[in-house]
């Protein structure tokens, strides 16, 4: 029988000579004679991770780690292969093992801060950061990290500039680009800046396949079924998938072939039901863009509709090969993605007033009764009373995450709480898991004057129920700006919570007008913060009337054309008919 270092030399000239059939083999004896040889599992892990084999790359990384403690490089890789699977936790432990190996480590200490971030510690997410950028200033990847924490710490000038320097080291790091784009969203920037920086994302990008041509006779005016791609990394348990889901399931079948391009790393019970429609399912998350940008071609789409804008910016770059005669932005990202190549974005005159036009790169599609459409929740709690009623006092409250709550929006809220005095103010989110993130929180209300013991903060909750119960305790929600909120907008309301909206002046900030005024509740938008004061206060003082609205708010949204998934979706597929139809006659007239 052959020895082991005989068949690990043979392995590593297969390996240089690229024949990878025979580096297994030989790694696979090896593991035969001692099965125990850390180095085997990690080079047959490797080799399987260069296949998009994950799993069996995991299980095989898992092996090398548990008979090689010692060796920063092996724990690193196991790490690294769970927090690809979004294992997190368990990758942390892997991390900590390599760094007490080596406390320098540059690939684990970014991994880990990615990860802290994740797991909203992001204290030390943006200590770890700045630590690899001290060892190794002309690293990319830790200035994104330290400027994800910082933009979910509310710093969102700082979290801008840190992506520039990130950007200045390597201007083609799209997800760089994109991270910026989406801080900038919380921002008050002028709108001609925004859309500039917008315009810019495609610059230093190559197509992922050349750009498709299409010829005229593709265009037919009656051309049935239309086909139609959704692409997205949410069809999960995601606030996207509570707006998308009533469209896929109330698609007609007769006049629309569908197909989902599902970037989903772990499915779930959501992901089972999409799956479980009518539709042809297409799963990207392990693939090349090349590879999908081939599979779309080969499905031949007439419509491609992003649903992440550069809030999901892995597969963006797709859409400037115009994959498809027509692509569309909708959903995920409240601004335009500066692409050329994105014929329309759906809104509507709500969010979008007609002089908004000239901030996009995309041509506004205004669909009549809102643009978004959302599916409440299976199992909800039943509605509670006002909990002001047995308090003796109003308890206002967001559940918006950190990056909306500014220092303007704390300013605005802790003038409500000096003139409604026996009041508290209760936010709610991801964020405040970091302990010191609560305590900056509480400084920022008291250096506004405002007793710490009326700010209470709260963390994440482990489900979605426990979290819907959470609207039980608060009476009234203050929505942000400039950066409002979306889904948790609909569960206050849909949980009874009365919500007040102040009117900005761009997408972001105009959401909520969108969702009240199409359920009927228009007298909750401020048109300034004056108005918004004195309408929380109004309430504060009326405590009977916030109860009766807490008793008729679900009903409410029932019987809007909010939570009518049927209706939405016939006026989807009428736009998609118009944008065909105008797509045919302009290039019959060519």
């Amino acid at each position: 029988m052959e020895s082991v270092d005989y068949l690990l030399k043979n392995a590593q000239y297969a390996l240089k000579e690229q024949k990878i059939e025979d580096a297994q083999k030989c790694f696979s004896l090896i593991l035969k004679i001692d099965s125990s040889h850390a180095l085997s599992y990690y080079s047959l892990g490797s080799i399987s991770l260069s296949q998009k084999k994950i799993h069996e790359a995991l299980e095989n990384f898992e092996k090398a780690a548990y008979y090689c403690q010692d060796d920063p490089n092996i724990l690193y890789q196991y790490a690294h292969t769970l927090f690809k699977l979004a294992k997190y936790s368990k990758s942390v432990e892997q991390y900590k093992k390599a760094l007490q190996l080596n406390p320098n480590h540059v690939p684990s200490l970014n991994d880990y801060s990615a990860c802290m971030y994740i797991l909203g510690k992001l204290d030390e997410a943006e200590k770890t950061a700045r630590k690899v950028i001290e060892i190794n200033p002309s690293h990319v990847h830790p200035y994104v990290n330290l400027a994800n924490a910082l933009k979910d710490k509310g710093h969102i000038d700082e979290a801008i500039d840190t992506y520039e320097k990130a950007l200045s080291i390597d201007p083609s790091f799209y997800v760089a680009r994109s991270n910026k784009l989406l801080c900038i969203c919380y921002s008050d920037w002028d709108k001609k800046a925004v859309l500039e920086e917008h315009k810019k994302w495609e610059e230093n990008l190559p197509l992922v396949v050349p750009q498709r041509q299409f010829k005229k006779h593709i265009f037919k005016k009656d051309k049935k079924p239309l086909r139609i791609g959704y692409i997205s990394a949410d069809f999960k348990t995601h606030s996207a998938a509570y707006y998308i889901e009533p469209i896929i399931t109330h698609h007609d079948r007769t006049e629309f072939e569908i197909f989902c391009y599902s970037d989903v790393m772990n499915p779930d019970i959501v992901t089972l039901r999409l799956r479980q429609m009518d539709l042809n399912w297409r799963e990207i998350h392990d693939k090349e863009q090349k590879d999908i940008a081939d599979s779309i071609k080969n499905d031949n789409l007439d419509f491609l509709i992003d649903l992440a804008g550069h809030a999901g910016n892995k597969r963006l770059q797709l859409f400037m090969s115009q994959l498809a005669p027509i692509q569309i932005t909708y959903l995920g990202y409240p601004n335009t993605t500066g692409l050329s190549a994105m014929d329309y974005r759906f809104t509507d005159r709500w969010a979008d007033p007609v002089d908004q036009d000239i901030y996009y790169t995309e041509k506004l599609y205004r669909l009549p009764n809102g643009f978004l459409c959302y599916r409440p929740p299976d199992h909800a709690p039943d509605v509670t009373e006002t909990p002001a009623l047995k308090n003796g006092y109003i308890t206002f409250g967001s559940f918006n995450t950190l990056a909306k709550i500014n220092q303007k929006t704390i300013e605005i809220w802790s003038q409500i709480l000096k003139l409604v005095p026996t009041a508290k103010l209760l936010i709610k989110n991801k964020q405040m898991n970091d302990a010191s993130v609560r305590n900056s929180y509480k400084e920022y209300f008291i250096h506004q004057n405002i007793d710490k013991d009326r700010i209470v903060l709260q963390e994440y909750s482990s489900s979605r129920e426990e979290h819907l119960k959470c609207y039980g305790h608060i009476d009234i929600s203050l929505d942000t700006f400039p950066y409002n909120g979306t889904t948790t907008t609909c569960e206050a309301l849909w949980m009874g919570v009365p919500v007040i909206t102040l009117a900005g002046t761009n997408h972001a900030g105009r959401v909520g007008v969108s969702l009240l005024t199409v359920i009927g509740l228009q007298g909750m938008i401020a048109p300034d913060y004056a108005n918004y004061i004195s309408l929380a206060v109004f309430l504060a003082n009326n405590i009977d009337k916030v109860s009766q609205m807490r008793k008729n708010l679900r009903l409410t949204l029932c019987c809007s054309p909010l939570c009518d998934g049927a209706s939405f979706t016939k006026t989807i597929e009428n736009a998609y008919k118009d944008m065909w139809h105008i797509k045919s006659n302009s290039m019959t007239e060519q």
